[in-house]
């Protein structure tokens, strides 16, 4: 009976966090995408696949090169190179043999993305191509001495970014510049929903009229002065049912139900300092791909809706949830509600009730709250409680820490 309950705990988190998949020797990852049944990553050593939820993963080809992306076209698998020979490679028999694309040979292929009409291809300082029969040939269309990260279709419009943004709506033959707000490092990706075109750089950026201005929506902090105190690297985006999901460099995964304004950590199962190169959906789950190690991790749809859920629950009362994941090591996320505003604190204390730790301690609005709680590296494991007290209202909750 132990056993049993056993198993049935453990499967309830194990569908409740990220999971890591068996990708095996990807070493680095570039990029995941999602096609019919299937999801492909970019990595280091090829194109890896997988119809099943990761368990295994196979790679269908191209070990020996260094692979940005990936698309499919009609019967065929699309893979964008670096390295001896880089370019466009292609498959029609998933991966049994591959072939060298004509037009683009030699330039360093980063990106994919296509309209009704064509195949778009972004290179890093040879410009952006175009394919209209599944990728066999290519020709230039302009931005030759651009180096590109990211290319996009938001319907029709084609945005390509790189140290700036460039935009077209004929197909290449004519480009529109833009430039973010903030002087950016590189755009990593952009996304599309509810009439929003969202760009990821180094903070997120919105524009409401199709890419001709743009705004600064989330992760840039400025003091009085105008300088920058604070920012984090967006690398991808996408949402499910309207809340937000992206891969934010040494923020692992986090996710935004209003639209971008406000974030929170989405990093149940991973560690929280890592990065993840890119984001994709297959039913019922959602996958992401970590950069360094070039490990995938998925993750229920389902979750993303929970969460919402428990971040909607009326606040009329105080509530001190039980901390995630317990026990943990070296981190722990602790969320907690407030029926008023006010100084709040959540304190850490040891067995013998000595105090150990200030977890958090602030004015905070009404409303939902939570914190990611590292640890002290000199504290032992062992049986903590944490304590929450706002005014007169207090409550004490047991975590457990091994190391």
């Amino acid at each position: 009976m132990k056993t049993f309950l056993f198993v049935i705990m453990f499967t309830a988190q194990l569908f409740s966090q990220w999971t890591q998949t068996q990708l095996g020797d990807a070493q680095y990852g570039y990029n995941i995408y999602s096609s019919g049944t299937e999801v492909f990553a970019a990595t280091l050593n090829g194109v890896y696949s997988t119809t099943d939820v990761g368990n295994p993963w196979f790679n269908i080809g191209l070990q020996s090169r260094l692979v940005f992306d990936v698309i499919t076209s009609g019967q065929y698998i699309l893979a964008a190179t670096e390295g001896t020979g880089p370019g466009v490679y292609r498959t029609s028999d998933h991966g049994n043999t591959w072939l060298e694309s004509t037009g683009i040979a030699n330039k360093s292929v980063r990106a994919f993305a296509k309209n009704s009409s064509y195949i778009f291809a972004c290179t890093w300082g040879g410009g952006i191509f175009r394919s209209n029969d599944d990728g066999a040939t290519w020709s230039n269309v302009g931005l030759t001495n651009e180096g590109f990260r990211s290319i996009y279709a938001a319907g029709e419009k084609i945005f390509a970014g790189g140290y700036k943004i460039y935009s077209t709506t004929d197909n290449g033959a004519n480009w529109q510049e833009r430039q973010l707000p903030w002087p950016s490092g590189d755009t990593w990706g952009f996304y599309f929903n509810n009439n929003i075109l969202y760009a990821c750089d180094m903070g997120l950026y919105t524009s409401t009229d199709y890419g001709d201005t743009w705004q600064l929506k989330y992760g840039i902090t400025f003091d009085s002065l105008g300088s920058v105190t604070d920012s984090k690297m967006f690398r991808d985006i996408l949402s499910y049912q309207n809340v937000l999901i992206a891969s934010v460099a040494f923020n692992s995964i986090m996710i935004s139900y209003d639209g971008g304004i406000n974030w929170s950590s989405f990093n149940e199962g991973l560690m929280t300092d890592w990065t993840f190169a890119g984001l994709a959906i297959k039913e019922p789950n959602i996958w992401t791909l970590r950069d360094f190690f070039g490990n995938a991790y998925i993750r229920p749809l389902s979750n993303i809706t929970k969460v919402e859920n428990e971040n909607t629950v009326s606040t009329n009362t105080f509530l001190l949830d039980q901390n995630y994941p317990n026990p943990f090591n070296p981190s722990t996320k602790i969320s907690w509600q407030s029926p008023v505003a006010g100084w709040q604190s959540i304190k850490l204390y040891n067995a013998l009730g000595r105090e150990v730790d200030i977890i958090e301690e602030g004015y905070y609005d009404a409303g939902v709250h939570s914190k990611l709680f590292i640890v002290n590296s000199t504290l032992p494991s062992g049986v903590y409680f944490y304590r929450l007290q706002a005014g007169d209202y207090v409550q004490t909750k047991k975590m457990i820490l091994v190391k």
